[in-house]
């Protein structure tokens, strides 16, 4: 068996789980079985350390000046193997390592997934996902506000707090916060499943929320989220929630202690100008605003 550990593959395939039930057997059998069984646990319990790259030079500086007798207690061809192992370990922790991306107030972003889908990701919102095995696992969670559109393939599913969406290959919208959940349909056909386990399909043009574990759905006729184009469009949406729209895209904080923030908007703001998007807001609620310098608003019922 010994001589086998100088096929470069046998170790990698006992730790992938690979090796035939023949091999698995004469190698467990062997007095080497446990060391590697050892080495292989421990290393699953490894962080990546913080790297210091001046401190580390200067340890490499001090071996190399330093001639010490070593006694060799473990067999040459014990470290290849070893070295081996944690080459492979390396290959599978960089490639499982998860991906993030993250906007802040007023920053949208275009992200191109390992499958080519692409992600719309609107302010203040935040997107993240495995490498490895993308196109087996389609997954990824969303905190906040996203266009997905999906090139087709096995399932792709976007994981919220408030619930998830699986589609195959379409285009649509997923808006999450605290007992908020939306999702548009742009293109195709999506499963949304919320929190509290109710499942709807969406087809083009149909729109869902669930606010407050109350189930609301709509029709809509635009072709792209209007985000998109340097606007954000709202059809009978809580005010609060709108609101929040307002602080992600120009990084604003409200005083909203003197209205009703469940009120209902109908409508669209533009992002291009601030005062504008206030006035086209609240104006026809009939709320005052006042903008401080420090972009703090207060917000009164007239």
């Amino acid at each position: 068996m010994k001589e086998n550990y100088k096929d470069e593959t046998f170790l990698a395939r006992w730790i992938a789980n690979e090796l035939s039930a023949s091999e698995l057997e004469e190698f467990q059998q062997t007095e080497d079985y446990q060391q590697f069984k050892a080495i292989n646990d421990a290393s699953q319990l490894l962080k990546t350390p913080e790297f210091n790259q001046e401190q580390v030079f200067g340890k490499i500086q001090q071996k190399t000046q330093t001639k010490k007798k070593v006694v060799k207690l473990v067999p040459t061809w014990m470290y290849g193997a070893v070295a081996s192992i944690a080459l492979l370990l390396s290959f599978f922790y960089f490639n499982n390592n998860t991906v993030d991306f993250s906007t802040s107030y007023g920053e949208q972003l275009t992200i191109s997934l390992p499958d080519n889908s692409t992600v719309h990701l609107s302010p203040n919102s935040k997107v993240s996902y495995k490498k490895r095995n993308w196109n087996e696992k389609r997954e990824l969670s969303l905190e906040g506000q996203a266009f997905f559109e999906v090139e087709k393939g096995k399932s792709f599913t976007v994981n919220t707090n408030e619930g998830n969406v699986t589609v195959l290959g379409t285009k649509f919208t997923v808006n999450s916060a605290d007992n908020y959940f939306e999702v548009k349909c742009f293109e195709g056909k999506v499963k949304v499943t919320s929190k509290y386990n109710d499942e709807t399909i969406l087809t083009l043009g149909k729109a869902y929320r669930n606010y407050n574990n109350s189930i609301e759905n709509w029709n809509f006729e635009d072709n792209n989220p209007s985000w998109l184009k340097g606007e954000s469009s709202f059809t009978n949406t809580p005010l609060h929630q709108v609101i929040k729209a307002l602080e992600n895209q120009f990084n604003l904080k409200f005083d909203t202690s003197k209205i009703d923030t469940n009120k209902r908007f109908t409508g669209t703001f533009t992002h291009n100008d601030v005062n504008i998007a206030l006035k086209t807001v609240f104006a026809p609620m009939k709320i005052s605003y006042k903008l401080a310098k420090n972009s703090y608003v207060v917000l009164t019922s007239n």
